[in-house]
């Protein structure tokens, strides 16, 4: 018993120090060849509405803001409190 746990823990010992090793060599190896990802130009800020339609008039043409209205709130808990639902049908 006591062969099998000193076997394990010499394994263990051996597979850790082989893993960073690997670890470095495949850091480098990445680190060359990936750039790093800018952020996206945009002007407003996050909790700017009619920025961010403007902004998707300039880039899609988008004429009704009703629409986008309805696009942005659809994203957020609160849209039910804003009346962008579906209204149900009446009977």
């Amino acid at each position: 018993m006591n062969r099998l746990c000193a076997f394990l823990l010499v394994s263990c010992f051996i597979l850790g120090l082989l893993s960073l090793i690997g670890a470095d060599t495949n850091a480098d190896d990445k680190g060359d060849s990936r750039e790093k990802r800018s952020m996206p130009n945009w002007s407003g800020s996050a909790s700017d509405f009619f920025a961010w339609v403007e902004q998707l008039r300039s880039h899609a043409g988008y004429a009704k803001m009703d629409e986008l209205a309805r696009t942005f709130w659809a994203h957020f808990p609160s849209a039910s409190r804003l009346g962008y639902e579906v209204p149900e049908p009446e009977e």
